[in-house]
């Protein structure tokens, strides 16, 4: 018989076991009884935090993503292909740490709660956005005619972390040549 512990952990604790076993099992690992059993809480306790499975899981996403993106590290001033570098080796290092996650982040999710899963992934993807224009606008090097009616400051940046995640879903190593069309685009030759 297996003991439970009915003292109530925090959720933060309860994030870093979810995260845990993401890493070594995936997102599909994840249920409330083997939680609640592997932070040796009562079931009932990890309801207190959590009303469903499907909520479990959208916090883990979005702990998973938090844990990815150390974001202290991001505001750090740097110039643009130096911030599309960190981005990919972010993520490339979340990937390393949380196998197969954006492939079962993206199509195993509970049916009820993917519009919820997909929101996390699409907000982390708006604040790439979001800190690669401020990067961007805040290089001194980058040519100011760059950029046109039909090839705008959005339309290079939606094209960057579409190359990005590319490169990242190929598993390659670095995002080199993706950082030189950066270069030849926007800076003087």
């Amino acid at each position: 018989m297996v003991t439970v512990n009915t003292v109530v952990t925090s959720k933060e604790a309860i994030m870093k076991t979810c995260r845990d076993m993401v890493s070594e099992r995936g997102l599909s690992s994840l249920d409330m009884r083997s939680v609640a059993k592997a932070c040796h809480v009562a079931l009932g306790s990890l309801y207190n935090y959590f009303p469903s499975k499907d909520a479990l899981v959208t916090a883990t996403i979005e702990s998973v993503w938090q844990d990815i993106f150390h974001m202290e590290q991001c505001c750090e001033q740097k110039p643009f292909p130096e911030y599309v570098r960190w981005i990919f080796d972010s993520v490339r290092q979340g990937t390393r740490e949380y196998p197969h996650f954006f492939t079962a982040h993206s199509i195993s999710v509970a049916s009820s709660a993917k519009e919820q899963a997909r929101k996390t992934m699409e907000q982390y993807f708006s604040h790439m956005k979001a800190g690669m224009a401020q990067s961007l606008r805040a290089d001194p090097a980058v040519r100011r005619d760059a950029f046109s009616a039909s090839f705008s400051e959005s339309d290079l940046i939606d094209f960057v972390l579409s190359n990005l995640l590319t490169l990242l879903a190929r598993q390659e190593d670095d995002c080199e040549v993706l950082l030189e069309v950066i270069r030849r685009v926007l800076y003087p030759a």
